[in-house]
C-alpha cells in the first residue's frame, strides 16, 4: 500500500472525507500506485459516507473493470443496487447484465437490472434476466405479465399463470393478472368468473382483487361509479406523494391581468392518438391570454415527431423525461404555472407522482382517463355534462369541469377525409351487410359478445368486421361467437392500420357498434368522421358514456340506446331499413364542418373559457367547485368548406 493510499484510508478512517477523497485521488494518479481496485472501492466508501451516491456507484463501475470476478461482482451488485435506489436508469444499462452474470442467484439484482431495461423499452435484452425472476414476489412476476404481454408472448404468459395457480389459487395477485390478460386474449370463460366473483365486491376475496386491479382495467367491466372509485393498484403508490393536510401548500395564482400560464403533463407528445385529438386545440390557445407549456416525459425516439409540429409549440416543450417526479415538479414550479393539466390519469406511463408534488395553485386532469383519478391531488376533471351528469358527482375527488358540447378536443385539420376504397380492397363481401367493431380488443367483454351475437343472428345475411390482431383472441372470439350461433365465416377481421389508412377503411362498415361499458373515444371519433354512424348505450360511467357524448356532438341521439335491448333493436332495424340508414350517413356528412364535434376552433373556446373559470376562483380566494362552462351560439354556417 503506498504512502498516499494509506494516508487516505487514515483520512477516512478518522471522517475528514474531503482530505481522505484528495489522498485518494492522488494515490490513484500515482504512476506506480497499483491497487487501482480497492483505491476505487475506498473511493466508492468516501462518496457514500459524503452522500454521494451517483459517485460512489459510479467508483464501483471502475472499480469492477480492474478487479478479479468475486470482487467485480460485489462492486456491481453495490453500484446497480444504488443506481435503483436513485433511479438512475440510464446508468444501469451499460453494466447489468455484467452484474447479473456475475451476481447469477441474486434474483433482486435481476428484477434491478431487468426493470431498467423495461423502463427503456429494450425488451428483448431483458429476457435473459427472465429466468432468474423470482415468482413468488409479485413485483417480480409483474415484470414477467408486462414482458410478454408487450412482447405478444400471451399463450406463453398463460401457461405461466395458470401454473402459478395451481399452486396458489388464491393468490390475489396472480388471479388479477390472469383476469387482466383473459381481457387481452378474450378469454371470455376467465371473463365471467371474474365478473361473478365482483358481484360481491365486498367479500374478503374480491376486495383483495378489487385492491391490486389498475383502474383503468376495471372500467374495462365495471360502470358503477361507486366501485370504481375505490382504491385500486396505483392509489398505494400515490399516496406516498400526495400531500397531507396542512402540507404541500400551493404557490399564489398570478394575479389579474396577467397571462394565465398553462402546463400540460404527459409522455404522449408524439403521434398518439391523444395528440390526434388534442394538438390543435393546444396550438389555438390565444397567446394574448395564455402562456403555455408542454412538460414532455416522451421517449427520446417518440418524441422527434414534435419536429413536425408547429414551431411555437415546439418552442413550449419542456423535457421532463431525465427527472425525477420531485425535480420535475421543482421545474413547473420553476416556470409558474397557473393551472397544471395531467394528460394521462391512470394510464400507462402515468407520472402522477409530479402532480401530487407539485405546487401549482390549480390542477386539473383531461382526456387520458375517462373517470375520476383517485388518490391524486387534482382540483378538476374537465368533462361534459352528458359523461358526468349531476350524479357523478359524488363519485368524483375532483370538482368538475363541464364543456358545454363534449368533453373530447376534436379537430377537422387533424384528420383526412377518407380516400374511396372498393371492399374487395379489404377482404370483405361485397353483398353483406357490415357491421364494424374497430375498438381495441380488450374492451370486449362477455356483455358485449352476447349483444354482437344477438344481433348477428338477427340479420342473418350480415358479418362482423373486427379488429384482433392477437392470433389467441381471434381464435377465442371464433370459438365463443360460434358458441352463441355465429359461424366463424361470417367474422372477418380488420389488421392495424395507420391513421389515414385507418379512416379510408371505415366506410366500408355499414353501421359500427360500440364496445360496453368500455366505449370507443379516439375509436368513434374517428368512426363519425369518416361517415359511419355507429349504435351505442348511454351507460352509467364516463367510459359507458364517451359514444354518447360523441354522437350528441354530431347530432345523432337516435344511436344512443337506453339500454340492452334498445341497443340491439336499433342495429336490427337499421340493418333492414337501408333508407334510414342512407339518411344518417348524409346527416353525418353534412353536419362535419356544421355540428360541434369536429370544430376545433369552437372547442379551443370553450376550453380557455374553462380554464379561465378555474382562474377566476383561484385569483378571488376561493376553493375550487363545479363549473358549467357556458356554449358560444349555434353555428349558423359551416366552419370550413370541403
Amino acid at each position: 500500500m503506498t504512502e498516499a493510499f494509506s494516508q487516505a484510508v487514515r483520512e477516512f478512517e478518522a471522517g475528514r472525507f474531503r482530505s481522505a477523497l484528495a489522498k485518494a485521488g492522488e494515490a490513484l494518479a500515482a504512476p506506480d500506485g497499483g491497487e487501482e481496485d480497492a483505491l476505487l472501492r475506498l473511493i466508492g466508501d468516501i462518496h457514500l459516507k459524503m452522500g454521494e451516491r451517483i459517485e460512489a456507484a459510479d467508483a464501483l463501475v471502475r472499480a469492477a473493470e480492474v478487479s478479479d470476478a468475486p470482487t467485480a461482482a460485489e462492486c456491481l451488485n453495490r453500484a446497480v443496487t444504488i443506481y435503483a435506489a436513485e433511479g438512475a436508469t440510464d446508468s444501469i444499462l451499460p453494466v447489468g447484465l455484467r452484474a447479473a452474470s456475475l451476481n447469477p442467484d441474486d434474483s433482486e439484482l435481476a428484477f434491478a437490472v431487468a426493470s431498467a431495461f423495461f423502463s427503456r423499452g429494450r425488451l428483448q435484452e431483458m429476457e435473459p434476466l427472465l429466468d432468474r425472476l423470482d415468482r413468488r414476489i409479485d413485483r417480480h412476476l409483474a415484470l414477467v405479465v408486462n414482458h410478454h404481454r408487450l412482447t405478444g408472448r400471451f399463450e406463453e404468459l398463460c401457461r405461466e399463470l395458470d401454473e402459478g395457480l395451481k399452486a396458489s389459487p388464491w393468490n390475489w395477485f396472480l388471479n388479477a393478472s390472469r383476469f387482466a390478460v383473459a381481457r387481452e386474449v378474450l378469454d371470455f370463460a376467465a371473463m365471467a368468473r371474474h365478473e361473478a366473483l365482483m358481484k360481491e365486491p365486498d367479500a374478503p376475496f374480491s376486495a383483495g382483487l378489487l385492491a391490486r386491479e389498475r383502474a383503468l382495467s376495471r372500467l374495462i367491466w365495471s360502470e358503477d361509479e361507486a366501485l370504481n372509485a375505490r382504491p385500486s393498484l396505483e392509489t398505494a403508490g400515490y399516496a406516498v406523494t400526495r400531500p397531507s393536510a396542512g402540507h404541500g401548500r400551493r404557490r399564489p395564482i398570478s394575479p389579474p391581468g396577467e397571462k394565465i400560464r398553462i402546463g400540460y403533463l404527459s409522455n404522449d407528445f408524439y403521434c398518439h392518438p391523444m395528440m390526434t385529438l388534442l394538438l390543435r386545440a393546444m396550438a389555438s390557445h390565444d397567446p394574448a391570454r395564455f402562456d403555455l407549456r408542454l412538460f414532455s416525459y416522451t421517449e427520446p425516439h417518440a418524441a422527434a415527431k414534435q419536429e413536425e409540429w408547429p414551431e411555437h409549440l415546439r418552442r413550449a416543450v419542456i423535457p421532463v423525461g431525465e427527472l425525477s417526479d420531485a425535480a420535475a415538479a421543482e421545474r413547473i414550479d420553476a416556470a409558474r404555472i397557473d393551472i397544471l393539466v395531467d394528460l394521462k390519469g391512470h394510464t400507462m406511463g402515468a407520472r402522477l407522482g409530479i402532480v401530487n408534488l407539485c405546487r401549482a395553485p390549480v390542477k386539473a386532469t383531461y382526456l387520458g382517463y375517462p373517470g375520476s383519478v383517485t388518490g391524486v391531488d387534482l382540483d378538476y376533471a374537465i368533462t361534459d355534462p352528458v359523461v358526468t351528469p349531476e350524479t357523478s358527482k359524488p363519485f368524483y375527488g375532483e370538482k368538475l369541469c363541464r364543456l358545454p358540447e363534449t368533453y373530447q378536443a376534436n379537430d377537422w385539420r387533424a384528420r383526412p377525409l377518407p380516400a374511396y376504397m372498393e371492399r374487395e380492397d379489404a377482404g370483405l363481401p361485397e353483398d353483406a351487410f357490415v357491421f364494424g367493431a374497430f375498438n381495441a380488443p380488450y374492451k370486449i367483454t362477455p356483455r358485449t359478445l352476447a349483444l354482437w351475437a344477438e344481433v348477428l343472428r338477427a340479420v342473418p345475411d350480415s358479418v362482423l368486421w373486427v379488429l384482433c390482431p392477437l392470433p389467441l383472441a381471434r381464435q377465442n372470439l371464433l370459438a365463443a361467437l360460434e358458441a352463441q350461433g355465429v359461424a366463424p365465416p361470417r367474422v372477418f377481421f380488420a389488421e392495424r392500420k395507420p391513421g389515414a389508412a385507418h379512416i379510408d377503411r371505415l366506410p366500408l362498415a355499414d353501421l359500427g357498434l360500440d364496445t360496453l361499458p368500455f366505449n370507443g373515444g379516439a375509436t368513434t371519433a374517428d368512426l363519425l368522421w369518416a361517415g359511419l354512424p355507429l349504435v351505442t348505450v348511454r351507460g352509467r360511467s364516463f367510459a359507458a358514456r364517451t359514444s354518447a357524448s360523441l354522437l350528441l356532438a354530431a347530432g345523432l341521439l337516435e344511436l344512443v340506446a337506453e339500454d340492452d335491448r334498445a341497443f340491439v333493436d336499433t342495429a336490427v332495424t337499421l340493418a333492414r331499413d337501408p333508407y334510414a340508414l342512407t339518411g344518417l350517413r348524409q346527416r353525418l356528412d353534412a353536419g362535419r364542418f356544421l355540428r360541434p364535434l369536429f370544430d376545433g376552433e369552437r372547442f379551443s373556446r370553450h376550453l380557455e373559457r374553462g380554464y379561465e373559470m378555474m382562474a377566476a376562483r383561484a385569483r378571488a380566494g376561493l376553493a375550487p367547485d363545479h363549473i358549467d362552462v357556458p356554449a358560444d351560439p349555434p353555428r349558423t354556417a359551416p366552419f370550413h368548406g370541403p
